[in-house]
């Protein structure tokens, strides 16, 4: 990855902020009770610094970047709550959730749940097979009604591989999934996020 790729969410992160900032029209950061202009979205304000790698709707157009829209609200809190913990480990969003209150993080998980998930650009055909390195994913991962486990349809391949490699190589920890991911080829990381990310996605249940 290149240093630029590093750099450029956080660019985009304080432009976001600085044009809320501006509109407020005193320098400060706004909150849910300003009036938006006319054609901007509702969103929570803290969502702002989420926008610039996880796309002002949560469809991240990013490759390094999930996407959380449309993605189930107890596990978006969860994984909110282990970066802020420090149970999972990722040194871009460590700093962004370590001064979020528990609202803020149950208001984020709430807000890009209910946002519309991505459609995949290249969206498989109805009938097309399920690879078999895949076959063991789709009871947890294609499955609307388990709260716990993420949908994994229409993210992007390369995030998709990376977390696939994470578990396996034990950067990553969990435990059922360190023991799926631990037998996996590099073909079969790649046939597993190809696949979903060619999916159409699910809707998660409401809460």
């Amino acid at each position: 990855m290149s240093p630029y790729a590093l750099i450029r969410p956080f660019a985009l992160t304080a432009l976001v902020s600085a044009a809320f900032a501006a509109h407020a029209g005193d320098g400060r950061i706004p909150t849910d009770q300003d009036k938006l202009p006319k054609g901007v979205p509702s969103a929570p304000a803290v969502a702002a610094q989420c926008m610039a790698c996880h796309g002002p709707a949560g469809q991240s157009q990013y490759e390094d970047w999930p996407s959380l829209a449309g993605q189930k609200q107890s596990y978006l809190l969860q994984q909110l709550q282990d970066f802020k913990s420090g149970t999972r480990k990722d040194p871009m969003m460590a700093p962004v959730v370590a001064q979020l209150s528990d609202a803020d993080l149950k208001k984020l998980a709430e807000h890009f749940s209910a946002q519309p998930a991505l459609q995949p650009r290249q969206p498989l055909a109805a009938n097309a097979a399920v690879p078999a390195a895949a076959a063991a994913c789709m009871a947890c991962h294609d499955n609307a009604a388990l709260p716990s486990e993420p949908f994994l349809r229409g993210q992007k391949v390369h995030y998709l591989t990376e977390q696939l490699k994470a578990f396996r190589d034990g950067k990553r920890k969990n435990a059922v999934m360190e023991a799926m991911a631990k037998p996996l080829s590099d073909a079969d990381v790649t046939a597993i996020a190809e696949h979903f990310s060619r999916l159409a996605p699910l809707v998660a249940p409401k809460k």
